[in-house]
């Protein structure tokens, strides 16, 4: 009963500190100063045009509001009508400004950094050809509070809904908001690890500051998580944002292997994850582990109810944490596919271990 005990323990207090359940009624002024957009493009010419239909409100509505708004979109090396169609949305739009950028390395890195050399904002926003704002109000309230209260807001970026709800679509959807919860409820606990180079808004001072992708320039991942835990020992000020308004949605793949690859790709990154984070996340997957132990061990009603009041209080704070993020809190049920989502990245972290392409697009 000991490990029952122990697991549910563990459960309990993870289920508190790092759920991201709790909601700020803190309002953080608006944002009057410049703002850039930097979106990178790698064959993108069948979205690359709405997108830029879908984001002009959220620029319009930051112009409204006194702040001066740029796109730099960098054509990273492109072999499609890209660069051509960025260069026509250029001419009629003069706020966006196109950056043509030879690929040598499998990461978007390098894209990033071209693109933000020559922006002009004191504040930097981080997109995605492939997203689209959730509301006009996204820039304005995703950089609402910049340099005055944060150095980094970390935005969260879910799937785009499916017409057809397929086993696939329902675990990418289950996969997006959980790793939404890790990232908004490490940044509640005031350990900042995970973010979203989809929705990502930070100060020029903190990418000055960290030098950029530098000290891991060579890895396909961690534009996003590996620099914010460089910015993290910086000393920068990290918040986040799991509104509605401040959410971009965006396309995800479409076939199992698509997605695999996808996620091979992500986890280029965690091997160089500093070891005491390593150990922290990988706590509540031993506290699930004790409990079954206590299960097999002693298949008694305490050990069996630990088990399921465990299971209870984790499904709770997800829905909190889903109704905090404007979406309905009865879907929290999807929590109970964790374990075949579990076996997924598991396949897809061997597969990454081969010598599988792990481009970025």
């Amino acid at each position: 009963m000991w490990f029952s005990l122990l697991g549910a323990g563990i459960q309990c207090l993870w289920a508190g500190l790092w759920d991201g359940w709790k909601v700020s009624n803190k309002t953080l002024t608006p944002f009057d100063g410049s703002i850039s957009v930097v979106v990178c493009c790698h064959d993108e010419e069948r979205q690359i045009e709405n997108f830029a239909r879908l984001l002009a409100p959220s620029l319009q509505a930051a112009e409204d509001a006194g702040c001066s708004v740029e796109v730099v979109a960098v054509n990273h090396g492109s072999v499609d009508r890209t660069g051509r169609i960025l260069d026509a949305l250029a001419q009629i739009d003069q706020r966006w400004r196109v950056v043509h950028f030879k690929r040598t390395r499998e990461s978007k890195k390098e894209a990033l950094e071209a693109g933000i050399s020559v922006c002009r904002g004191e504040v930097l926003v981080l997109l995605d050809a492939d997203c689209q704002p959730m509301q006009s109000s996204w820039l304005l309230e995703l950089t609402a509070g910049a340099k005055a209260n944060w150095d980094i807001q970390v935005g969260i970026s879910l799937p785009q809904p499916s017409r057809s709800f397929t086993l696939l679509s329902r675990m990418q959807r289950l996969e997006a908001r959980r790793l939404a919860q890790r990232a908004i409820g490490a940044v509640d606990a005031g350990h900042p690890y995970l973010a979203f180079g989809r929705n990502l808004a930070l100060t020029r001072d903190i990418w000055n500051r960290t030098g950029g992708f530098e000290s891991h320039a060579t890895v396909p991942s961690g534009d996003d998580d590996l620099w914010l835990q460089q910015a993290v020992q910086k000393g920068a000020r990290v918040k986040a944002t799991a509104a509605h308004s401040t959410q971009t949605s965006s396309i995800w793949p479409s076939t199992w292997q698509t997605w695999q690859r996808q996620k091979s790709r992500h986890f280029t990154a965690s091997p160089f994850y500093p070891w005491p984070l390593k150990i922290r996340l990988l706590t509540p997957g031993m506290g699930w582990l004790l409990l079954a132990a206590g299960v097999v061990h002693n298949p008694s009603g305490t050990s069996i109810s630990l088990a399921g009041f465990s299971v209870l209080i984790r499904t709770l704070t997800f829905g909190t944490f889903l109704r905090r993020a404007g979406l309905p809190r009865r879907e929290a049920w999807e929590l109970l596919l964790e374990p075949v989502v579990s076996a997924f990245r598991v396949w897809a972290w061997c597969k990454g271990s081969t010598s599988e392409s792990t481009l970025w697009k």
